[in-house]
């Protein structure tokens, strides 16, 4: 099977990384004739916190340079989704899958409209890396993979488990599932509460749960997360705060990626995390006070970089 992984970042350059090292037919997607060519000359090389670093040649192009795709993996950041999605029919074979590994929601139906919802599938990953510099990441360990079919998809059982099998090769675990929609929102309860506490704070995860006037509102956020999910009919479970608190303590000396963007000086994820709840739980008559707030601080933030004092 021909894999295409759309988006350098630094999970794209994980799974390019991993697949080519199992021996994968894999080649790395990018939109800047620049950053192609640095990468198709330099590979990507991989650091891990145990101070191995390990280097890789990973077949590199625009759109359309190699073969079509079986399978295209979109690894861009959500704001950059629309646009990366336009390439999607010439990274695909006729029929080909589409997979989101991406944070947030929208990311799947800003693919549906180029490519249809019959061949998308859905990703969730929990994977702790950084991108250092263009093809350069630092590996601080994995979770799990977990993939399915969102509503509206067709993709079979057996085409699921037969991608899913690609990430095992890689070394990654990786599990199909049949909620994968609440599965998602699950995810997006977590980084509601963290990613934009953490980029607004400038602290890494494990300083939350010691900061309460922080900690009410990322317990607040998850929560409204929660019962914009259920009000769709999602069985999101679990006590919020509680679920906070572990992944803060799993998680302590990571940046969110959140964060990692607001210290670069990139755009952030906030209208794929927040923004969506508040948009949706408006949709719904369901409140949401504190992803409002969030929202807006965040995007003053980004707004604000330029005239900032210190």
């Amino acid at each position: 099977m021909k894999i295409a992984v759309i988006g350098p970042g630094a999970v794209g350059c994980l799974l390019a990384f991993s697949l080519a090292e199992a021996g994968e037919d894999v080649h790395l997607v990018d939109y800047r004739p620049e950053r192609t060519a640095f990468l198709q000359e330099q590979g990507i090389r991989l650091q891990t916190p145990g101070g191995e670093s390990r280097s890789i040649s990973v077949p590199c192009g625009l759109p359309g340079e190699a073969e079509p795709a079986d399978l295209a993996i979109m690894a861009v950041k959500a704001h950059q989704t629309a646009a990366a999605a336009q390439a999607l029919p010439m990274v695909l074979v006729p029929g080909g899958l589409g997979l989101s590994l991406q944070n947030g929601l929208g990311n799947l139906e800003a693919m549906a409209r180029v490519l249809g919802p019959e061949r998308l599938l859905a990703g969730i990953t929990y994977l702790g890396v950084t991108r250092q510099a263009a093809g350069r990441i630092f590996y601080a360990g994995q979770g799990e993979v977990l993939i399915g079919a969102p509503p509206g998809s067709l993709v079979t059982a057996p085409e699921i488990e037969a991608a899913a099998a690609i990430f095992r090769r890689a070394g990654f675990t990786c599990r199909s599932v049949p909620d994968i929609e609440t599965l998602l929102w699950d995810k997006l309860m977590i980084n509601a509460g963290i990613n934009p506490l953490t980029a607004l704070l400038r602290v890494l995860n494990g300083a939350l749960p010691e900061l309460p006037e922080a900690w009410f509102l990322a317990a607040a956020a998850a929560a409204e997360v929660q019962a914009v999910a259920r009000a769709q009919g999602l069985a999101v479970s679990g006590d919020p705060g509680e679920r906070l608190r572990r992944v803060c303590t799993a998680t302590a000396r990571n940046r969110s990626s959140m964060l990692q963007d607001v210290l670069a000086g990139r755009p952030t994820e906030i209208e794929s995390l927040n923004a969506q709840v508040s948009a949706r739980g408006a949709a719904l008559g369901v409140a949401t006070p504190v992803n409002d707030l969030l929202t807006r601080l965040v995007r003053a933030l980004e707004a604000s970089a330029a005239v900032r004092v210190g």
